[in-house]
Formats: C-alpha cells, structure tokens, sequence
C-alpha cells in the first residue's frame, strides 16, 4: 500500500517522465557537489601558495630600520678580552701540559699535548 505522497507524486508524474526528473535532478547534485570539491581543492591549492609566497618573501626583506636599532642598542658582551703576559696565561692552567707557539705571522696559540685538554679548556664565542 502506497502513502499518501507516494500517490500523489505518481499522479503528477507519469513513470517515465518520473524516472527522467529523477535523473536530471541527481544529474544536478551530482554536478554541484564535483564543482565544490573542484573549488575547495583550487582554494587549497592557492591558499598554500600564497602562504609560501609570503613566508619566502618575509625571509628574503632586509632588515627594517627598528630592526636594525634594537641591534644596536643591546648591551654589550659583559665578557671583554684583554691580552695577558706569556706567565700569567700559561699560569691559567695550573698541573696541565700546555705550551705556546708563536706563528710565522705573529700570533700566539695554545698548544696542548694530551688531546681531551684543548676540549677541556678552550671554547669558541
């Protein structure tokens, strides 16, 4: 037994323009919903682009002038290095073999005979 909108939608439509309404409409839905998927995947696609875009472009900016002033105003380095007399830097290293060599252009360098030493005591800025 049939409904009462069952009925009145077999009156109104006969079965083969019944059968053809259905297909249109499907056909319909069908269509929106590949050309919203279509639209969502475009927008994706622009959306990671422009983020890469902006943050290959924030990278590359130079320095604005803010920037650059707070650089210079930082405080400076409370460590300052000064220079020590051969004794009282070879003195710094008391029951450690260490010696100091003179290079062809005038420095002078630490040398350390037994290897974990030079890791023990000195460490780069």
């Amino acid at each position: 037994m049939k409904t009462e909108k069952q009925q009145l939608i077999d009156v109104l439509l006969d079965g083969a323009s019944r059968r053809e309404t259905i297909l249109l409409a499907a056909t319909k839905i069908l269509r929106r919903r590949r050309q919203w998927c279509a639209a969502c995947r475009a927008f994706a696609l622009i959306l990671l682009a422009t983020v890469t875009v902006r943050l290959v472009a924030q990278n590359r900016r130079p320095p604005t002038l803010a920037q650059i002033s707070r650089a210079a105003t930082k405080p400076a380095a409370p460590f300052q290095a000064q220079s020590l007399p051969d004794e009282e830097l070879l003195a710094l290293f008391p029951n450690t073999p260490v010696g100091l060599a003179t290079l062809p252009n005038g420095k002078k360098r630490l040398r350390f005979p037994r290897p974990g030493d030079a890791a023990k005591f000195i460490t780069r800025l």
